[in-house]
């Protein structure tokens, strides 16, 4: 096989984010990128079993607090209405993939104890395990600059952007069940999305 080749086949690996080329140091086989569909309501757990991934969690934070105003509205609560929070620390097969706060509305039957939470639970799982049927979603996605909280508890070592991918998850009778706010690292990550004309 020629140089020429084994170049050309580098570059096309790493233009598909499979290796990285380093100067003086070689190639690097680059961790494989989790790929998102964009067009169907999955929850983090779900769509990583479609992936063939295993997904586990660590809880950061569970507190119940007044919701902010933009989460009140987004909740449609009154402002300062006590919502649940949740804080965690989202891993595929081991590896961190992202924080996730999950603000969740106290207007439905269902009461959580943090107890019944174990590294694989599901809150979408627990939605419909409690009688509420999760309907649609609204979702926004943008890259920006971690603060340095947020850099700290993904353990990035270096400034580079992420994903902040925000949702408002509504029940089967269009009820705002939680407003999400998930913060991915940027090089695990690549979202699909179907177009059609």
């Amino acid at each position: 096989m020629s140089r020429i080749t084994v170049r050309r086949a580098l570059a096309d690996l790493e233009h598909d984010g499979i290796v990285k080329r380093i100067k003086g140091a070689g190639t690097k086989v680059l961790a494989k990128k989790k790929h998102s569909d964009l067009y169907k309501l999955l929850g983090f757990s779900e769509d990583a079993k479609q992936n063939g991934e295993e997904v586990t969690s660590v809880i950061l934070k569970f507190s119940i607090e007044p919701a902010p105003v933009a989460v009140a509205e987004f909740l449609k609560i009154e402002p300062n209405e006590d919502v649940y929070y949740l804080k965690r620390l989202r891993l595929l097969d081991g590896r961190i993939a992202g924080i996730f706060e999950t603000y969740i509305s106290q207007r439905f039957d269902f009461k959580i104890n943090i107890d019944e939470f174990d590294s694989k639970t599901s809150l979408y799982d627990f939605y419909e395990k409690h009688n509420v049927i999760i309907g649609t979603g609204t979702e926004t996605i943008e890259a920006i600059m971690p603060n340095s909280q947020i850099r700290k508890e993904l353990f990035m070592e270096k400034e580079e952007p992420i994903f902040l991918r925000q949702r408002i998850t509504y029940s089967n009778l269009n009820v705002p069940i939680e407003f999400s706010k998930n913060y991915y690292k940027a090089s695990r990550f690549t979202y699909v999305i179907s177009l059609s004309r």
